[in-house]
């Protein structure tokens, strides 16, 4: 690399708090020493932490965040994190590794939920890990190095020219950014390499309220993109919402038609196995009937989720199509 800074770690919160707080001592002790540290706070902020430039954005989308950040960035490469997630001491050492490949334009790494975390959040992190062979890897450190299409920001690098090039994150809408820009490099035919090595500890949602709400806004977000977007139409994201539609209306047949009864229950038994197997995947007594519940619950609320973008005519802003209020101060970013 030419430039005199490698890496610019580029952090966005609505106000400094204990999660950041927690991070930046795993930041400042990188085995890479080339590299500055940028916190995007809505805020303005009286703490300073070293290697650190705190700047005040005002009230932002994730994306306007992000491309703040990335003007005042001085590195070669961009290195996204979110506020509530924590890297490995060799995080950027790893990642600087990939980005020797030439071809490289972009490298994203698993986010594992911390060795600290609650029994719901390993729960939680379990069923995304669980999920599907395509997202799970982003939960764990299974797979192998592999070119992907789509990754998210909470552990995400990219050539700062690249960036600059492409225009940075849309910020048509509030959220989604990152989709966006995964597509805008593969249009562009970037590269983006998936490497397990490259790790990141991300704290999962404290509850179960806080998981079901986080995977329906997952799946309204999902069928936004794809419905407006034309990004990445796949059947798999459907499937959550062709179970919600057989739950309702096989009940609906089953108590209007008995003899469909049979064939009603038949298919609850499979799903009731598929939901065991999940459970036996957890590999861990403590955490199969967790996992096989929760799962449940997540295949109804993506379902849910995706269906009402699916049907909706509203544009995601901040007042529509979008979590809710801000969290409470020390929580991190939805």
């Amino acid at each position: 690399m030419t430039s005199q800074i490698q890496f610019s770690i580029i952090i966005i919160a609505r106000r400094i708090n204990a999660y950041i707080r927690d991070a930046i001592p795993h930041i400042l002790a990188q085995t890479n020493r080339s590299y500055e540290i940028i916190i995007v706070s809505e805020a303005p902020e009286t703490e300073s932490f070293a290697n650190t430039r705190i700047i005040t954005s005002g009230r932002a989308s994730p994306a306007m965040a992000r491309n703040i950040g990335a003007r005042e960035a001085r590195g070669a490469i961009l290195a996204f994190i979110d506020d509530d997630a924590y890297p490995a001491k060799d995080w950027l050492e790893k990642a600087l590794g990939d980005f020797e490949d030439k071809a490289v334009g972009a490298v994203g790494g698993p986010s594992l939920v911390p060795p600290q975390a609650t029994f719901f959040q390993q729960v939680s992190n379990k069923v995304f890990e669980l999920s599907s062979s395509r997202t799970g890897r982003r939960y764990s450190r299974g797979a192998r190095k592999t070119e992907v299409d789509v990754w998210p920001t909470c552990n995400f690098f990219v050539r700062k020219t690249i960036f600059d090039t492409l225009g940075g994150f849309s910020d048509k809408y509030w959220g989604g950014e990152d989709t966006t820009f995964c597509y805008d490099l593969v249009k562009a035919g970037v590269k983006i390499l998936y490497d397990p090595d490259v790790l990141v500890y991300h704290h999962p949602r404290k509850t179960f309220k806080q998981h079901v709400r986080q995977i329906y806004f997952w799946g309204l977000w999902r069928s936004f993109m794809m419905k407006r977007a034309g990004q990445s139409v796949q059947g798999m994201y459907f499937a959550p919402t062709l179970l919600v539609a057989w739950l309702a209306a096989g009940a609906v047949l089953s108590w209007l038609w008995p003899a469909f009864r049979i064939f009603y229950g038949a298919s609850l038994i499979i799903y009731g196995a598929y939901l065991i197997v999940m459970g036996i995947r957890s590999k861990s007594l403590c955490l199969a009937l967790p996992v096989a519940v929760v799962t449940s619950f997540s295949h109804l609320a993506y379902g849910i989720g995706f269906l009402r973008g699916l049907v909706s005519r509203e544009e995601p802003t901040r007042k529509t199509l979008n979590p809710g209020p801000p969290p409470p101060k020390g929580a991190g970013h939805p």
